[in-house]
């Protein structure tokens, strides 16, 4: 077999399926992101002002989302080509590049009763008008020609002139979301109700997709979806990166940047910030040739804080992981998401990147999420030892690497090192001796912080819940007003209550209660690590990690009262216990 024999290329047998199949498998969010990056593109190719303004139009007394450019205009036979699926002009159909099909795909589920294309060229107006009818997707009969062809691009010029609120003047193109039915109203629910979208939704999609844009464009806010009297102008977040109170952006050795950013006002907003104010709250996401993917935002970002070495303040920060336009990724069909090139393609996440965000993480930010956290336990150090001493014991070898030097999917250039060859001389020909064999380094113990305010518990996730490890950061967070500590802490007042000051045996009861559960969560978690090398699978050791596996281990906890019972001893002076085992009176 020659390779180089003739192919004849594959055909569609059915063309209606496959069409039909690309559009509905399409994620419909994705709509507004391919429609404002086509009007960007088209802009960007006009002449004088680069201008993309989001608006409304009124049909059949039904307010329709509207976004226009004033790019080159269409002309009737361009505005029927481009309207074909994998269909574009002025651009190169490519894997990495915006190729065509998605403002079409991503539009088309949510817009099934029309979606309308507009374009003025020289003064004249052509229009389209795509939908769905019957289970077939395509363009609408807008009439009849002197001859009886159906006609699917019309000359509207007449009536934009007649409507009066178009200039005719310059070239421009248009698209208005008709949605799902006449009365749907797609400038405040834009994909009928599925999803629903609250008030807002609009300015906080674009924040939360853009974190640039081209130099040169302006994208307006009309009052018709925005509010208020004028045009309001569009700005990321990187665009106001100097009005937040701390921001830092380090540049790492293999060639991504991460911006930090620190904003004690989250939640609030910002005067003279535009749009962005709509997302102040805490936020992480990856960043890629402008586009932002992969987002972790408000109680999503809080949660997962610790895994970027934000245990405390999370909601104060936002952490953009900028990767350069080289790097091994590429967005996949629908631009939702990020894939690794070569191999099976995985799926890029944020959290592929959270050793190299705490590494980097500048010092005067680890000092503000210190200050937003609680101080230590006063037997943390002391559980720390304790904890030293077993991992030696059970000889637990060093897992947790806290500073890596390389980014996933790509090394740090020049991380090799040059070696010589020293000429051999008498001296080093000598017998060596035997090298001494590697000392073994054992795993680290984990950070412990405990938590008994409300807020901070609900933060965490750990309302309900008694514990969770962080494998990434190699911090257990332990809840003192879980049901099990607080019952414990009640039995040993109970039981010491009347030797001593109430106060005094309420607080040693509480913190020995602490300790004890502290002490019990860190054991079984440091048993937990030396199960790798018992054969456990790595699902089965996190599964023994979750927090509801934690819950059970502290769950019955008068297995761990005798030891609660001794701690609370030598904290108040007591004699020895009774002979029934119940504790000792106090000294006198």
């Amino acid at each position: 077999m020659s390779e180089r024999s003739p192919v004849t290329a594959l055909r569609v047998a059915n063309e209606a399926f496959l069409v039909s199949s690309m559009i509905e498998r399409c994620p419909k969010t994705m709509m507004l992101r391919e429609l404002v990056v086509n009007a960007i593109e088209a802009a960007m190719r006009g002449e004088g002002e680069r201008l993309v303004e989001i608006t409304a139009r009124i049909i059949d007394g039904t307010p329709k989302l509207c976004i226009r450019n004033t790019g080159p205009g269409l002309s009737a036979m361009e505005l029927h080509r481009i309207c074909d699926l994998a269909s574009s002009l002025h651009k190169e159909n490519s894997l990495d590049g915006n190729f065509g099909m998605g403002a079409k795909v991503a539009s088309l589920p949510s817009n099934r009763h029309m979606l309308r294309y507009r374009s003025c060229k020289a003064g004249r107006v052509s229009e389209v008008v795509l939908c769905e009818r019957s289970g077939v997707y395509g363009r609408l009969c807008l009439g009849t020609d002197a001859a009886g062809n159906p006609l699917e691009v019309l000359n509207v010029t007449d009536i934009c002139q007649a409507e009066g609120d178009y200039d005719l003047s310059r070239d421009w193109t248009e698209v208005v979301l008709g949605g799902n039915h006449a009365r749907q109203n797609t400038v405040v629910d834009p994909y009928d109700g599925s999803p629903r979208y609250e008030a807002g939704w609009l300015a906080e999609t674009l924040a939360l997709r853009f974190f640039r844009l081209p130099a040169g464009l302006t994208l307006h806010l009309r009052p018709e979806v925005a509010g208020g009297s004028t045009p309001r102008r569009f700005e990321t977040f990187f665009a106001h990166w100097e009005q937040f109170k701390q921001t830092e952006s380090v540049r790492t050795a293999s060639g991504i940047t991460i911006h930090y950013c620190y904003d004690p006002t989250a939640g609030e907003a910002h005067p003279g910030q535009g749009d962005v104010s709509a997302t102040t709250e805490g936020l992480g996401c990856i960043v890629y040739k402008g586009e932002i993917y992969d987002v972790r935002a408000r109680e999503r970002w809080v949660l997962e804080g610790p895994s970027f070495g934000f245990s405390f303040g999370a909601k104060h920060c936002k952490v953009f992981v900028e990767l350069p336009d080289d790097y091994v990724v590429r967005p996949e069909a629908y631009r939702q998401f990020l894939r690794f090139r070569g191999g099976d393609q995985q799926q890029v996440f944020l959290a592929h990147f959270s050793a190299l965000v705490r590494t980097h993480l500048p010092e005067w930010l680890l000092c503000i999420i210190r200050s937003y956290g609680p101080d230590q336990a006063k037997f943390a150090n002391e559980v720390q030892d304790e904890l030293r001493d077993l991992l030696a014991e059970l000889g637990v070898e060093a897992s947790f690497i806290p500073r890596p030097s390389t980014a996933p999917g790509r090394s740090v250039e020049g991380s090799g090192k040059a070696t010589t060859t020293e000429p051999k001389t008498a001296e080093s020909q000598r017998p060596e001796r035997p090298p001494s064999p590697p000392r073994r380094i054992y795993e680290r113990p984990p950070e412990i912080i405990g938590l008994d305010q409300d807020e901070m518990i609900a933060e965490r996730g750990l309302t309900g819940r008694v514990a969770q490890y962080f494998p990434q950061s190699h911090q257990i967070f332990i809840n003192f007003q879980y049901s099990a500590v607080l019952a414990l802490a009640e039995q040993l007042e109970a039981e010491f209550g009347p030797q001593a000051e109430a106060e005094e045996v309420r607080a040693s009861a509480t913190e020995a209660a602490r300790w004890a559960v502290t002490r019990r969560i860190a054991r079984a978690l440091v048993y937990s690590f030396a199960k790798k090398a018992a054969g456990w699978k790595a699902e089965d050791v996190q599964r023994s990690q979750s927090p509801e596996s934690l819950c059970l281990i502290v769950d019955d906890w008068s297995a761990f009262l005798p030891a609660a019972r001794i701690r609370l001893e030598e904290m108040l002076p007591v004699r020895a216990g009774t002979e029934d085992g119940a504790p000792g009176a106090l000294a006198a």
